[in-house]
């Protein structure tokens, strides 16, 4: 969704137990490529104890592969502090621009009423409205990387941001993930996988892949395939699918194939693979990372579908 265009959309939700909800809502599609924003998404959420906010998820799809997680926040009217445009901060690095989004802000914010944490300085405030703060701000070269609340005088947004040193690893996010064969002249659907990457940083214990790595959030990488050797003349790659710039993987038909050994099906297990388009880890390699896929048979029967319907 970042950089993307404005989406409205209106529905109907049926609330159960005072905390349940799940609805549809209607809008404009974004267009018929696979994973665009449909007409129409199905919406499950729950709503907290004090009804302050709705967490879940929005989602779409023959196998509801396609959505996003939300975060619904009731406006109280006092100011409040939403998100942030930008989920790290580079040590060493001026001027960064920043947008912080909120409700109800003041209209008159100056750069003292902003505080990032030790070592990050709010360099001037670029814009600000009932909405949205726009700023820059300076990270000195020894700030300690880790996420940063942001405070808006007493008003606070736990972990907005992080500080960081270096890009050390990348999760692709699912790690494991299954796709379904179908489409062409197959009455069964074709079940997609959207693949993220997310950096993260080493922490403060100096090491990769431990409970104390930073979140960093999403980075350009490049995607690609790789095989997943089960047998000396394992082939999976070549047949079960492709995985697009932006990491959607598309399966294949399902089979049998005629170019398979034995008439196969296209089913099979691969790497997807993330490379970093630019960042490099402290030995100055371009930062990778995998994850497992499983490109599965259609399902041919859903019966939770086949009950709403």
């Amino acid at each position: 969704m970042a950089g993307g265009p404005f989406l409205e959309r209106d529905g109907r939700v049926v609330v159960y137990a005072g905390y349940s909800w799940r609805g549809r809502s209607r809008g404009t599609s974004s267009g018929t490529m696979p994973g665009a924003v449909p007409s129409e998404m199905h919406e499950v959420l729950w709503i907290s104890p004090d009804a302050s906010e709705a967490t879940g998820r929005w989602f779409w799809g023959a196998y509801d592969e396609f959505g996003f997680d939300v975060r619904l926040i009731r406006a109280s009217g006092t100011p409040m502090l939403i998100s942030t445009d930008r989920p790290r901060l580079k040590t060493g690095a001026t001027a960064q621009r920043i947008r912080i989004l909120g409700d109800s802000l003041p209209s008159r914010v100056v750069a003292s009423d902003l505080d990032f944490g030790p070592g990050v300085t709010v360099h001037r405030v670029m814009s600000a409205s009932s909405s949205e703060l726009v700023v820059e701000v300076d990270v000195a070269a020894n700030a300690v990387p880790g996420k940063r609340d942001v405070a808006l005088g007493r008003v606070v947004l736990p972990g907005a941001t992080a500080v960081y040193d270096t890009i050390d690893t990348i999760k692709i996010l699912p790690e494991t993930a299954v796709a379904r064969l179908g489409g062409g002249g197959s009455p069964h659907p074709k079940g997609y996988q959207q693949f993220e990457a997310i950096a993260y940083n080493r922490g403060a214990d100096n090491k990769v892949g431990t409970a104390d790595d930073v979140d960093l959030g999403p980075i350009d990488v490049t995607w690609s395939v790789e095989e997943f050797y089960q047998s000396f003349d394992d082939t999976d790659k070549e047949f079960v699918g492709t995985l697009s710039s932006d990491g959607l993987f598309t399966p294949s038909v399902d089979g049998p194939n005629p170019q398979r050994k034995f008439m196969a099906d296209n089913h099979g297990n691969v790497w997807v693979v993330a490379t970093a388009n630019q960042e490099k880890d402290r030995n100055k390699k371009l930062v990778t990372g995998k994850s497992y896929l499983l490109v599965a048979p259609p399902l041919y029967i859903v019966w939770d579908k086949d009950i709403e319907q």
